[in-house]
């Protein structure tokens, strides 16, 4: 009898480490991968020449040369893996003499905006992706725009749907993002505990 335990134990035992030995020889989903660098990337900061605004974004995307001149008004970087685009922009608007909740509205009506937050001295947005008037279809942003005098900074992201539930770090970095002040965001267990706090210019991003 106790044999017949044992024998049916070792079985149970060496079925289990069959089931996770091909478990973690499986493939990684292109999505999982994403989550996984995301997850320990470090974080690169890009600082604007003209205002000396700053954004951070994540060290295994890719800046986007064109964008990264001087006399452009916006600094870009993107993520592309097969058919999943994910871009995060920083730029500014000038805002004249908009109050920010007229601002916020015209905007908003501009982006077709689903959803709108307005705080003191900052709005987001956030809804289904446009381009040339024309819906990218499984595709949406998310975007921050600080006031400081007649201009509005701003950091956004452009991301595919899918995507959405493993974008928590970036979406803390939008919320948390301040024009000029940097800042240390609270991590969740795994992520990287030391950013990397690598300040690049346009020239060099």
């Amino acid at each position: 009898m106790r044999k017949g335990i044992f024998i049916f134990i070792l079985l149970l035992l060496l079925a289990t480490g069959i089931d996770f030995l091909r478990s973690c020889g499986e493939e990684k989903t292109d999505k999982e991968a994403f989550s996984q660098k995301l997850t320990y990337a470090q974080m690169y900061e890009c600082v604007d020449t003209n205002y000396g605004f700053a954004i951070r974004y994540p060290d295994f995307f890719n800046a986007e040369p064109d964008s990264l001149r001087s006399s452009d008004d916006r600094v870009r970087f993107s993520y592309n893996d097969k058919w999943v685009n994910i871009v995060i922009e920083g730029y500014y608007l000038y805002k004249g003499d908009q109050t920010m909740t007229s601002a916020k509205d015209s905007l908003s009506a501009l982006l077709n905006a689903t959803k709108v937050k307005q705080g003191k001295d900052f709005f987001t947005l956030s809804g289904p992706q446009f381009e040339q008037g024309s819906r990218v279809e499984g595709y949406s942003y998310y975007s921050k725009f600080m006031l400081n005098g007649k201009l509005l900074f701003v950091y956004t992201m452009v991301y595919p749907d899918g995507y959405k539930d493993v974008l928590t770090r970036m979406f803390k970095e939008i919320d948390d993002w301040k024009i000029w002040k940097r800042h240390h965001i609270k991590l969740k267990q795994g992520e990287s505990q030391v950013p990397k706090r690598a300040i690049i210019t346009r020239d060099n991003c």
